[in-house]
C-alpha cells in the first residue's frame, strides 16, 4: 500500500516539524509567549488553529468507519457544533480574550477562587492527557496498518514528534504548524474525494448516491428516528457547554483583539460545514467497492472499517501522494495533541507550580519548567495511548463520544455558566462537577433503555446503535439538567459580605467589560515577523510538494502534486507579500 516515495514525504514531514520547533524556540521569552503566543496573533492564524484542533485522525478513522457503515449519519456529529459556534461568536469568544490571563485556569481562579482552581487543575489535567492518549492511539492504529508496522512503535515515534514540537516551539510553534498543516490536510483530502468520484465504476456524486449501501439511505436499519434526533440534540448541548467553557479559551487568548477573537471563528465555521461533506466521499466509495471484504483487506485493524478512508485513498492517489495523506492525517491529530500538551503544561505551571510550589519563581526559570513539564506530559500521554490499545473494545467513534460526555461535560458546565452568572457561591464550580460526575456514573451503569419501554416509540427490542445513543443522550440530558440546577441553586449562598470573593468577582467581570484592541509598537512588529515566518513555512512546504512531480506518474498524477504544492505556495506568497507591503507603507 505504501512505497519508498511515500516514505520520502513522511521523512520530510518529520524534519519539517523539528525545524518548526527549532525556529520558534527562541521566540518564547516568557510564559505568556510560550502558552498564548503573547496574545498578538491575527485571526487567520488563530482561526486555522481552532479549526485544526477541532478534529483529529479520528475524523479519518473512527468517523470514517461510521461513514462506511451508515453514510451521512456520522456527519450529524460534526454539524452538532454549528449552533454552539454561533453562540461562541455572539456571546463568548470576546469574553475569553478580555479575561487577560495567560492560561484559562487563571481565569477560573479569578471567577471561583484558588480552591476551585486547584480542583480543576487536577481534574482537567488527567482528562487532557487521557484524551490525548486516545487520539494518539487512533492515528497510530491507522498508520501502523498502512505502514505494516507495529502499533507500539508507531505510537512511540508519533508521540515523540508531537512532544518535541510542543516542547521546543510552544504556542508559537503550535499555531504556525497548524496553519501550514491546514492546507496540507485540505488539499490532499479534496484530491482524494475528487479522484474517488471520478472513477468509472462510481460515476460522480449521483452514481455514488445511487450505489451506496441501503443503510446509507435508510437509517431506520440501525436506529429509530427519535433516537437519532435525541442523539443529535444531546451532541449539540454537549458542544454548547464544551466550546463555550473557560477551559476552551486558550486559542482566543492568543488573539490580538476583540475583533480578531470574533473573526477567528470564520475558518472553523466554514470548515465544519464543508469538510465533513468531503470526508464522507472516500468511506462511501469504499463501502460501494468493498462492503463485504474490507475485513480481509484491512486485516491489521481491530475494526477494519476504520481503514475505509485510507483504502480508497490508496486506490486513487498517484504514486507518492499516500505519504502526504498520512502526514495530513497525523497533522490533524498532532494539532489537538500538541495544543493539549501546551495547555496541560500551562495548567500545571501557572496554576500549581507557580502559586503553590514557587510563588516567586523568576520568569526565565518558569519558562524552563514549562518546557520540562511539556516533555513529562508528552511521556504520560504516550503511556495512555499504550493503555488504550490494550483495553479498548469498542469502535473509536463511540469510544471518544462516551469519554467526552462522561468526563468532559460535567467540568464544562460551571465554566460556561460562570461567565454569565455572577451570583453563585465560591464553591459552585467544583461542587457542580462532583454532582455531574456522580450523575454520569449512575446513568452509565444503572440506566437502561428498557426502563423507558412504556413510553411511545421506546418499545423494545433495541438495536445496538439505539443502546449506544441512549447512553449518550440520557447522560447528557440528566447531567446537564442536574448540574445547571445545582449551579444556580448555589446562588442562595451568595454572600456579598465575603470581601475577598467580591473583589475577585469585580475584577473578573470588570475585565469582561473591557475591550481589547490590536497591539501597537513592539507588539505589532513581533506580529508581523511571526506572520511572515508562517508565510515562509507555507512556501517551503509547498515547494517540496510541488517538487514531487519527478515521481513516475501519469500526467494527471503529476498535476495533483502541482495543485497541492501550488495552493500552499500561493498562500505563503500572499501572506509574505501582504505583511511586507504593509510594513513598507507605514
Amino acid at each position: 500500500m505504501i512505497d519508498r516515495y511515500d516514505l520520502i514525504s513522511i521523512a520530510f514531514y518529520v524534519i519539517f516539524l523539528l525545524g518548526v520547533g527549532i525556529t520558534y524556540a527562541r521566540r518564547s521569552k516568557s510564559t505568556s509567549d510560550y502558552f498564548r503566543a503573547g496574545g498578538i496573533m491575527p485571526w487567520w492564524v488563530t482561526g486555522a488553529s481552532v479549526w485544526m484542533a477541532g478534529f483529529s485522525a479520528w475524523s479519518f478513522t473512527g468517523a470514517a468507519g461510521k461513514m462506511f457503515q451508515t453514510g451521512a449519519y456520522s456527519i450529524l456529529l460534526f454539524y452538532s457544533i454549528l449552533v454552539p459556534l454561533l453562540i461562541l461568536l455572539a456571546f463568548t469568544c470576546y469574553r475569553f480574550r478580555r479575561m487577560q490571563v495567560i492560561t484559562p485556569f487563571e481565569a477560573v481562579r479569578l471567577r471561583f477562587g484558588p480552591g476551585t482552581q486547584v480542583f480543576f487543575t487536577w481534574a482537567r489535567l488527567p482528562f487532557i492527557l487521557i484524551f490525548g492518549g486516545v487520539t494518539l492511539n487512533a492515528v497510530a492504529v491507522f498508520m501502523a496498518a498502512v505502514l505494516g508496522a507495529e502499533t507500539p512503535i508507531v505510537i512511540l515515534v508519533l508521540g515523540a514528534s508531537v512532544t518535541i514540537l510542543a516542547m521546543l516551539g510552544g504556542s508559537f510553534g503550535v499555531v504556525a504548524s497548524d496553519f501550514v498543516q491546514m492546507f496540507l490536510v485540505v488539499t490532499v483530502t479534496v484530491l482524494v474525494a475528487v479522484l474517488a468520484l471520478n472513477q468509472a465504476d462510481i460515476g460522480g456524486i449521483r452514481g455514488m448516491l445511487e450505489q451506496a449501501p441501503s443503510a446509507h439511505r435508510d437509517w431506520g436499519e440501525f436506529s429509530r428516528p427519535q433516537f437519532i434526533a435525541l442523539w443529535f440534540v444531546a451532541l449539540m448541548v454537549t458542544k454548547l457547554f464544551e466550546e463555550n467553557s473557560i477551559d476552551k479559551s486558550a486559542k482566543f487568548l492568543m488573539a490580538r483583539s476583540d475583533r480578531d477573537a470574533r473573526l477567528t471563528l470564520l475558518i472553523p465555521m466554514i470548515g465544519m460545514i464543508v469538510a465533513p461533506l468531503i470526508w464522507l466521499i472516500p468511506p462511501t466509495v469504499a463501502a460501494i467497492r468493498h462492503d463485504g471484504d474490507i475485513g480481509g483487506i484491512m486485516e491489521n485493524l481491530k475494526f477494519p472499517e476504520e481503514g475505509a478512508f485510507v483504502l480508497t485513498a490508496s486506490e486513487v492517489l498517484p504514486t507518492g501522494m499516500l505519504g502526504l495523506l498520512l502526514c495530513g492525517i497525523f497533522a490533524a491529530t498532532m494539532t489537538s495533541m500538541d495544543a493539549g500538551l501546551n495547555q496541560g503544561a500551562g495548567i500545571f505551571v501557572r496554576n500549581f507550580f507557580l502559586p503553590v510550589m514557587h510563588p516567586n519563581c523568576p520568569e526565565r526559570q518558569l519558562l524552563v519548567v514549562s518546557k520540562l513539564a511539556t516533555g513529562v506530559f508528552g511521556a504520560i500521554m504516550v503511556s495512555c495511548a499504550f493503555l488504550w490499545e490494550t483495553m479498548r473494545e469498542m469502535a473509536l467513534f463511540d469510544l471518544l463520544t462516551q469519554v467526552a460526555i462522561s468526563l468532559g461535560l460535567p467540568m464544562s458546565i460551571p465554566l460556561f455558566l460562570g461567565l454569565f452568572r455572577r451570583k453563585t457561591a465560591p464553591w459552585a464550580g467544583w461542587s457542580t462537577v462532583v454532582v455531574g460526575l456522580c450523575a454520569s456514573y449512575v446513568v452509565r451503569f444503572w440506566l437502561t433503555p428498557e426502563m423507558f419501554a412504556f413510553l411511545p416509540g421506546m418499545e423494545g427490542p433495541f438495536l445496538p446503535e439505539e443502546v449506544t445513543t441512549f447512553r449518550i443522550f440520557s447522560s447528557v440530558f440528566i447531567v446537564c439538567g442536574l448540574c445547571t440546577m445545582w449551579f444556580f441553586a448555589t446562588g442562595w449562598f451568595y454572600d456579598e459580605k465575603d470581601e475577598s470573593y467580591m473583589k475577585r468577582l469585580d475584577d473578573f467581570f470588570g475585565r469582561l467589560k473591557t475591550p481589547v484592541v490590536s497591539p501597537s509598537g513592539s507588539g505589532l512588529k513581533e506580529e508581523r515577523a511571526i506572520s511572515v515566518s508562517i508565510g515562509r513555512l507555507c512556501l517551503i512546504y509547498g515547494l517540496f510538494v510541488a517538487s514531487l512531480v519527478w515521481i513516475p506518474n501519469p500526467m494527471t498524477g503529476r498535476l495533483c502534486f502541482l495543485a497541492c504544492g501550488g495552493v500552499m505556495i500561493l498562500v505563503g506568497a500572499i501572506v509574505c507579500f501582504s505583511y511586507r507591503s504593509r510594513h513598507r507603507s507605514e
